[in-house]
Order: structure tokens, then C-alpha cells, then sequence
């Protein structure tokens, strides 16, 4: 259940709060903001509605930085508010208070989405910004993104893009670009002079043409990118070495992406200090088998993962992150500290997100109830 309340607390929790567990905890809330996270004092929460946790896990909402769609919803419908609200509900009821929008580039669309933004409210407390896969990327690794939505760089078209803007902020977060193409040295820079995170991806640039940066971001690791060839390593090799130490990467853990002992493999390897659980989930997320349109081509969902049906190209997961990140921690490969780790504050750091992610004073009170299997009970969001 979505509780959209601004003023209660919850008491009898374990509370995941500065990296550690916090048992009997109380967490007050008022105006949607977290007040308290501590032992219980009758007269703070007197006056609050109440929420006995008996002994639930209770952390920040998670953070889906890179989904296409679920729940039947996604961006290339006809109306965009009421898809992108309606797919903010659905994330909302599993646990996902807040996500990134991956879209194939589109300037008209990127004008949609803005558009909706500015008129609801309830969408900009759920939506972080846009993140677009291209244009500016590999042809020979597309993967599932259309001919259409890929280009050589060019300033004034990244501009147009960059001139779109939510207040004075662009309405593009983040965006995947291929490192090895002309032009991308520039096109690099000017998206972190506005604070876009660059995410390297969609590439078949081998490792030795790499150079590190002050920040370094991996789109959905090991998928369409050069991989990991022992005489010939490429894109995907870049956050095992040591001049990469630094770099933050996706992950899609559906296990149909990436292979459970290359799931295994990775994060035995590097942990989870820098790994972004992600999704790159399509409208049929969350609704198990079934078929539906993307970009007006046929695709179909086998409950794991989203394939266009004339060629069976996968185009994405069928699974979001409450459940794979779920998956993770029966395998022992997360604990229910890493679990909002990887979930959560990771993902929020790379998007230089400082309002929320967190149960400590100051912070937006987007928190979510487990139960001691890592299901989602109860969410609280703050509108």
C-alpha cells in the first residue's frame, strides 16, 4: 500500500540509517520530511498517526535510474502525463519512489515530457529527469534503438537538446554516449558543464582508447558494448582496472541481460559501492507474459525480458528492481544493508540527487516497509 501522507510516524522499525541497521527505532516525519530516527519519545509522536513496523526493515524508496516503462505505460503513448503518471503510480506500489526515464532521442518528445512535468506535480516528485540512450552512439551497437534515433555529434543539435529545460535545469539527466566517436571529447564536456551525467555505452570502443575523467559512468554494463576479451578488452573491462577504480556502472539482473555467473562474478569482484541496480524495463514490466507496441513495432515479454517479435531482439527487462534486488539478496550476493545501496543511494550520488535517499533528518521522508524475505509491505511518498 502507497500511503501519500506528510505528518506520522513510524515506530518498531529497523531502520536502515547512515549505512547501519537501527533496531526499535521511531521515525517522525512532518511536512513529508524526516524529523527524528531514534529511540521512541512519547511526546514527539503523540500527536502523529502511527505505524507500528514490529520489527520491519524500513529504508529509503528505491531508485530506478534507467526504465523505459511498466505497468502497461511508458513514453511512446499518445498522452505522455497520464502515461508517465500512470507509470509512477505502478513503481510507486513496488516500492520505486523515484526513477529516471530512458528514451530514444526525440526532440519532440523530449518537449512532451517537460510540458507534463510543469503541470503535474505528482509526476516531478516521482521523476528524476530523462535519460537518453543516443543519439550519439555505436550503429553497430544498437542493440534494440532504432536507425532513427542515432546520429554523428553535432553541437547544435545536442544544443536544441540542452535548451530544454525544467526550470533552469535541463531536462536530460543523463545520456549514453559512444567514447569512440568524432566529436565526443566535446560532447562530453559540455554535458557535464551542465551537470548531465555522460554515461559511456551503445559502443564498441576497446579499453586502451579510454582516458579516465573525474567522473566515469557505465550504461547497463555488458550489454551492447565491446566485452571483455583477455588480448582485446574493451568498454565492459573498464570498471575492473585501476585507473578506473572510480567508475559507477549499471546493472540489469534479471539474468536474462546479463548471466547469473557473470552477475555473481561482478559483484564478488567489485562490490557494491559502485553498482546502480537498474531495470531497462519496457511498458509490459510488471505484468508477466504478454505483448504489446514499442515504437510501433510488435514486442513481447516472457515475464524476464521484453524482445521485438519479428526478429527476437532483446530490448529490454520485463522485471523491475524491487524484484531482481529481491533475487539478489536470496543469493547472499546483497545484504539488507547493500540492498539500499545498490537500490538507492547509488544511483541518487551518480545523479547528484541530495534530497532524498536517506532516513536522516532533512531528507525527504520516500521511504518503503519490508518484510524479512525483502518484500515490499507498506510505502510512504511524499508528493
Amino acid at each position: 500500500m502507497v500511503h501519500y501522507e506528510v505528518d506520522y510516524a513510524i515506530t518498531h522499525a529497523l531502520a536502515y540509517t547512515d549505512g547501519v541497521l537501527l533496531p526499535d527505532a521511531t521515525i517522525v516525519v512532518e511536512q513529508g520530511v524526516v524529523r527524528y530516527v531514534g529511540k521512541l519519545e512519547q511526546d514527539m509522536v503523540q500527536h502523529l498517526k502511527q505505524y507500528d513496523a514490529k520489527g520491519s526493515l524500513v529504508g529509503p524508496g528505491l531508485v530506478d535510474m534507467h526504465i523505459h516503462g511498466c505497468g502497461g505505460f511508458d513514453s511512446t503513448r499518445s498522452n505522455i502525463q497520464e502515461n508517465l503518471e500512470g507509470m509512477a503510480l505502478f513503481l510507486a506500489g513496488k516500492g520505486i519512489t523515484s526513477f529516471q526515464l530512458a528514451v530514444v532521442m526525440d526532440l519532440d518528445l523530449l518537449d512532451q515530457i517537460k510540458k507534463a512535468m510543469d503541470r503535474s506535480a505528482f509526476l516531478s516528485s516521482h521523476l528524476l529527469g530523462v535519460y537518453v540512450e543516443g543519439p550519439f552512439i555505436a550503429p553497430e551497437k544498437k542493440g534494440g534503438i532504432p536507425s532513427s534515433g542515432i546520429r554523428t555529434f553535432d553541437r547544435g543539435y545536442l544544443e536544441k537538446i540542452l535548451s530544454i529545460k525544467c526550470g533552469k535545469k535541463p531536462l536530460v539527466t543523463s545520456m549514453t554516449i559512444a567514447p569512440e566517436l568524432q566529436g565526443s571529447e566535446e560532447l562530453s564536456s559540455m554535458l557535464e558543464q551542465n551537470n548531465i551525467v555522460v554515461a559511456y555505452g551503445h559502443s564498441d570502443c576497446p579499453l586502451d582508447a579510454l582516458h579516465p575523467r573525474d567522473k566515469n559512468h557505465l550504461t547497463h554494463l555488458f550489454n551492447a558494448m565491446s566485452g571483455i576479451d583477455h588480448k582485446h578488452p574493451g568498454l565492459a573491462a573498464m570498471p575492473f582496472v585501476r585507473n578506473f577504480s572510480h567508475a559507477t556502472y549499471e546493472l540489469v539482473c534479471d539474468e536474462v541481460h546479463v548471466h547469473p555467473s557473470v552477475i555473481d562474478l561482478t559483484i564478488n569482484s567489485l562490490g557494491t559501492e559502485r553498482l546502480c541496480l537498474i531495470s531497462d524495463a519496457m511498458s509490459l514490466a510488471g505484468m508477466g507474459a504478454g505483448e504489446g507496441l514499442y515504437l510501433g513495432k510488435q514486442i513481447y515479454s516472457n515475464g524476464k525480458a521484453c524482445y521485438y517479435r519479428d526478429s527476437d531482439i532483446l530490448i529490454g527487462s520485463a522485471m523491475l528492481i524491487s524484484d531482481s534486488a529481491k533475487n539478489l539478496f536470496h543469493k547472499n550476493l546483497l545484504d539488507k544493508q547493500s540492498f539500499f545501496q545498490v537500490a538507492s543511494e547509488n544511483p541518487l550520488r551518480v545523479l547528484s540527487q541530495t534530497d532524498r535517499g536517506c532516513i536522516k533528518p532533512g531528507y525527504k521522508a520516500d521511504l518503503v516497509m519490508l518484510s524479512s524475505d525483502m518484500e515490499i509491505q507498506e510505502v510512504f511518498k511524499v508528493v
